[in-house]
């Protein structure tokens, strides 16, 4: 139950989706577009079932190297599935359009691994506000690591990113399996924003339901 916190941001997303999405359309928004809403933020997550049916997590780790955004995760690829959407269902498509876009830009600061801004014409992982190791300070220092990385390594860039031959050997060497204490048990600026995030969130879809 406590994992339910890794959650908060992809609902945030959806909440934000359904009030763009009114905004840009005109439509009134109801209650129930919210639970919709919800469900359609983890439409990119949908390449993660698989691992979480059989290991019961999705982790980029030395026990699991393989990082599951693929395809849906793909900037090009999204985008093309947005313009569909917003085609043929309307309201709906841009309900999902914001919802993938927002799940994206969360996924570039977060807690993985970056994604492929620049497929098909790169297979690049980009990440932005962080290290190529892609620990918080605070986790290298607890397990010892921090006085060992090379000053190079330890600095939060503003952009990083891994070739698709050296990003499976980081994930080894620095993916943590379990790693949603390390990340979301304490307080820390991702953590911090994805909290700020769903309270706002929240806070927006009951003042446009009452008022």
């Amino acid at each position: 139950m406590k994992q339910v916190v890794v959650l908060l941001a992809d609902w945030a997303n959806g909440i934000f989706a359904v009030l763009l999405a009114s905004w840009v359309t005109g439509v009134d928004v109801l209650w129930w577009h919210f639970l919709i809403g919800l469900l359609l933020s983890h439409v990119p997550d949908i390449d993660a079932l698989p691992e979480l049916l059989r290991r019961g997590r999705v982790a980029a780790s030395a026990v699991h190297s393989a990082d599951h955004r693929t395809f849906l995760h793909y900037p090009v690829f999204a985008v093309g599935l947005m313009a569909l959407a917003v085609w043929f269902v309307g309201y709906w498509g841009w309900v999902l359009t914001f919802a993938v876009l927002l799940h994206l830009i969360n996924d570039l600061y977060g807690t993985g691994w970056g994604l492929k801004v620049l497929w098909p014409l790169s297979n690049r992982n980009y990440k932005v506000l962080g290290r190529r190791v892609n620990r918080l300070k605070h986790i290298l220092q607890v397990d010892g690591d921090w006085e060992r990385l090379s000053v190079e390594e330890r600095r939060l860039r503003p952009i990083i990113s891994w070739s698709a031959d050296e990003l499976p050997q980081y994930i080894t060497r620095w993916g943590v399996d379990d790693w949603v204490p390390y990340w979301y048990y304490n307080l820390n600026w991702v953590s911090g924003v994805e909290y700020i995030l769903f309270g706002v969130a929240c806070t927006a879809a009951i003042g446009t339901l009452i008022w």
